[in-house]
Order: C-alpha cells, then structure tokens, then sequence
C-alpha cells in the first residue's frame, strides 16, 4: 500500500486499500493524512454527519454490507478505479468478502457518527472516524472530492480491540538478529526467487491448507500477488532497519515496516510516499511460521 501527498495541498493519491491479507502480509488500513497548505477543518456529532462527505460514507457503509463493493470501487475516485479494475476476480471477491465482514451496521452506523463521529477535511481530502470516549478509534472511512463531488476512497470500516501484547517488541536492526526476522528475510527471498513451493514450507499449517483447497487458477494469481507487493530480501532488511517494529500477541506476532521516501517535483512541490507493510506470524508445532 502506497499513499502519496504533496506539501502544497495538491491531492496525488491519498486512498488507502481496506486491510488485505496476502499469505501473511497485510497492507494496513490506516494511513498518513493528507497534506494541506490550509489548516484541517474538523465537524463533529451533527454537523459532521450533515456532510455530503458523511453521507457518502453512509451510502457506501449499505453497500458493502450487502457485498456491494464493486459499486462502492466504481464510484470512488480515478486512482481508486484504476486499481479496481487492475485486480484480478479471486482478489476483487476476497477484498469484497473483507469489506462486507468489517463494513459498519447500516442500520445504527448514522446515530455512531451523530454521537461520537469526527469528520476532518484537509482541503479536497478528509476522514471520517468513530471514536469511543476513550479515544479508541471505531470505524473509519477516507474520502476524497472529484469534479465536485465527495467519494469514498476507503472504507468504512470497524476496528477490533488491538490485542494484548505479551512481551516487550522488539525494533530495528535487533528484528533481524530474531528467529522471525530471519524467517521474514527467508520468506522475501524465495518469494523474488519465484519459487512457490519453497515459499510454502514457510507457511503455518493453517496457511499451507488454505493454499492447498484454491485452485490452481487461485493460486498462480494470489502467488503473482505475492511476489508483486512484497519487498525484496534486500529492501525489506533495510526497511526493518531504519523502521521495523516486531510484536508478540501470545502465539502469535507481527512485523510491521514504515519506509518514507521524499521527492522534490519539477514545480518545487514535495511529494512524500509512504509504504506500510505488515507481515503476521503464528507459532505452529513450537517454530514460528507466516501465518495465514
């Protein structure tokens, strides 16, 4: 997942893919807001929920809920179609599938917004959140707005309670000196190398049997997919360097990796691109496997 913003307010690309899980790698949901030369406008209760931007999300919250993603994809914004459309039919169902299991109750997801709901606009841009008094973020949606109107660029979506750590996490170059940095290393390899079936003795059990039940059409696409978003063993060893962060849930843990890079453009404008990249593991027979 890739979003970029420009430091004059110029909106590049600022949707965010709801969460995807791909042989253990999950393109987080959240992102960086996006940038703007003017300061954010933020609506709560009422007066956000009166938005065109809040109704927007209200109007897509039904659609996913009825496994209606391919509307809500179609009727978001230029980038948001193109990538739709780039996707192959086994990753449009699954991302659909998602959606519709974390889409927010259509029936009582207005009276979250009117009560807890906080809407902020960064010039054509903005996010829509439910938050709990505690300030646990709920659900959430991205918007962007295109020849005058708001669309949904992302979401909404709810959030589970985050798990309870277990152990201290461990950061940076230390990551690669564990027995999961070494596997996330190894994974990478075997992955740029092509080699599927050496990628799957890396697998959890669990992971091993969903892949064995796809067809063989199903997995030569999620397999190219793979290969095509996971960072090489190189990039992804100096991702975890200047910005891994690995922690442990029980039997189970996640490597998460931030990795910015900064352009000037021609025009003097500044874009910063920002990958998130997160890789779940689980304990299967007392060694550390890619979790499903």
């Amino acid at each position: 997942m890739t979003t970029s913003f420009s430091r004059r307010g110029r909106f590049v690309q600022g949707w965010v893919r709801a969460a995807t899980v791909v042989g253990g790698v999950m393109f987080l949901t959240a992102g960086a807001a996006v940038a703007s030369d003017d300061d954010p406008k933020t609506l709560t209760g009422k007066e956000a929920l009166a938005h065109p931007a809040a109704k927007a999300v209200l109007a897509a919250a039904e659609r996913l809920a009825a496994g209606k993603l391919d509307e809500v994809r179609r009727q978001s914004v230029k980038e948001v179609r193109e990538e739709w459309a780039a996707l192959g039919a086994t990753e449009r169902q699954e991302e659909s599938d998602r959606a519709r299991e974390r889409a927010p109750d259509p029936r009582t997801f207005a009276g979250e917004i009117e009560r807890e709901g906080i809407l902020t606009l960064y010039g054509e841009s903005g996010t829509l959140r439910v938050e709990s008094a505690e300030g646990e973020v709920r659900a959430m949606a991205f918007f962007s707005l295109e020849a005058g109107k708001w669309k949904v660029t992302s979401g909404p979506m709810t959030f589970a309670p985050a798990p309870v750590e277990t152990a201290p996490p461990i950061e940076g170059a230390a990551i690669l000196e564990h027995e999961i940095g070494r596997l996330a290393l190894e994974y990478a390899k075997r992955l740029e190398a092509g080699r599927m079936d050496a990628v799957a003795e890396l697998l959890s059990g669990p992971a091993r049997a969903a892949r064995a039940a796809a067809s063989a059409a199903e997995r030569k696409e999620s397999d190219a997919y793979r290969r095509t978003t996971t960072p090489s063993a190189k990039a992804l060893a100096a991702q975890i360097r200047g910005g891994g962060t690995l922690y442990f849930f029980g039997e189970k843990a996640q490597l998460s990796v931030v990795a910015s890079e900064t352009v000037k453009n021609p025009d003097g404008s500044i874009t910063s691109t920002t990958s998130s990249t997160s890789i779940g593991f689980e304990l299967d027979e007392g060694a550390w496997r890619i979790a499903p």
